[in-house]
């Protein structure tokens, strides 16, 4: 652990001089060890990250402040084995739509990976059904617009029929969307087309379309499920799933090389 102001683990990687990268766990909260160990094995220092559901932490994932990855991002910068030009960020899930809004508010983020990913803030799930609806996120003390899920329809036909239903709310989307025409470094995004949590692969194309065209790679696997996670596959076949697995884990490696081989 680290004694800053944050709920980290840090491996310092075996080359100096890369680009650190932060990596941030889904709504299961906690820190992201599988994904955080594929980043350590390719030699790059890891900021396994929590933001929520870990001891001095908010229990669940509502108005997590931006704020609160300022001290980690500057930490990372800091570190005498990182590069100090930016950090990499990389997030699964609902940590890939954290992502992208941290990178869309942030110019030190030299590289966004995005697993699964969102192309909107979505509503935090609510704790009880009489429970106001509330954004994931805040900044400056508010809440982010968010589009509301349906939690009645999540009990019905489940969590992507509620996302689906929600990404027709055109008045909501408009203002809910990340800003990723704001993201300054290279952005990856990779997605299952059998995601049974959200149309991930859909999201990940809105993404890409407003972004410069050389900027932004969206990466679809078809047959495979929530992308990288072995033990909750949601969505594909096993066997689909390990191929996109494998396939996700070199072209991270492609674009991590690629991200670092550009010089300050």
């Amino acid at each position: 652990m680290t004694e800053e102001p944050f709920v980290a683990d840090y491996s310092r990687g075996t080359e100096p001089g890369r680009y650190g990268v932060i990596v941030l766990e889904g709504s299961r909260g906690g820190q992201s060890n599988y994904l955080a160990a594929k980043v350590a094995e390719l030699g790059y220092p890891v900021l396994s990250l929590a933001y929520f559901g870990a001891p001095s932490l908010p229990a669940s994932l509502q108005e997590i402040p931006l704020e609160y990855f300022d001290a980690p991002r500057q930490w990372l910068l800091q570190q005498p084995e990182t590069r100090p030009d930016g950090v990499v960020v990389l997030g699964w899930s609902k940590g890939a739509e954290l992502a992208l809004l941290l990178a869309a508010h942030n110019e030190d983020y030299a590289g966004v990976v995005a697993i699964a990913p969102s192309s909107v803030v979505w509503s935090a799930r609510r704790p009880s059904p009489d429970a106001p609806a509330a954004s994931s996120w805040s900044q400056d003390g508010k809440g982010l617009d968010f589009v509301p899920l349906n939690e009645d329809l999540i009990q019905q036909e489940g969590l992507l029929a509620a996302f689906a239903t929600g990404l027709h709310d055109k008045a909501a989307i408009e203002r809910a969307r990340i800003p990723v025409e704001n993201i300054k470094g290279l952005t990856l995004l990779l997605s299952g087309e059998d995601d049974h949590i959200w149309p991930a692969a859909t999201m990940g194309d809105q993404v890409c379309r407003r972004m410069p065209s050389q900027s932004c790679t969206h990466l679809r696997y078809p047959g495979a499920g929530h992308l990288l996670d072995p033990k909750f596959p949601m969505g594909g076949s096993a066997s689909i799933n390990a191929k996109a697995d494998a396939a996700v884990r070199a072209e991270l490696a492609s674009f991590l090389r690629a991200l670092n081989n550009n010089t300050p």
